[in-house]
């Protein structure tokens, strides 16, 4: 079952390019970046903290450090996040608190998976979004797959990746008019 999500900025501009723009895409198949997407740590709106802190006990043991080192302490405006606010993951040891120590992946979409729950209800919006981010009502690709991304320039155009997430989060009436500009964009 999807869990509608309680608010989602509004765009009102999209950047053509996350339909010409390329990523590698698989990433549980690749086997060259070692999660370098997550290198940075990720935004969290405060609602997804309080979420993923709400089942802290057992998400616990898939993740390698204590509770207390998941987020900055530092709180951020935005009024595009749900809450109006967000806090970023920390990273260890070059990646994001959340990545696998002893192996690949987040640990919250592992969680997810063990537990039997739908990720999008736990895992950061950011994260399931990507390649594809917004920032000031603008859709467009994450910054990552512009300027650091070893993958980038390989594999499915972002758009194709990430179509099906951009719908549960924003909507299918979204999505019917990013399917017409990719069609004016090829």
């Amino acid at each position: 079952m999807l869990l509608p999500i309680a608010s989602v900025p509004s765009l009102k501009h999209v950047d053509t390019t996350i339909f010409t723009l390329r990523y590698f895409g698989h990433c549980m198949q690749c086997t060259y970046c070692a999660d370098g997407c997550c290198q940075h740590g990720c935004d969290v709106n405060l609602a997804e903290r309080d979420r993923i802190l709400a089942v802290k006990d057992e998400l616990a043991p898939f993740i390698a450090s204590p509770v207390e080192q998941w987020f900055s302490t530092k709180v951020n405006e935005d009024p595009e996040y749900e809450t109006g606010k967000f806090v970023r993951t920390n990273t260890v040891k070059g990646g994001c608190v959340f990545l696998n120590p002893n192996g690949r992946g987040c640990g919250i979409h592992a969680y997810a998976l063990a537990k039997g729950r739908d990720y999008h209800s736990i895992k950061p919006a950011v994260c399931w979004l990507f390649p594809v981010t917004w920032d000031k009502a603008v859709l467009r690709p994450s910054w990552d797959v512009t300027e650091d991304l070893i993958c980038r320039a390989t594999g499915p155009f972002l758009y194709d990746m990430c179509r099906d997430e951009l719908g549960h989060f924003f909507g299918a009436p979204l999505i019917t008019e990013l399917d017409a500009l990719r069609l004016k964009a090829s």
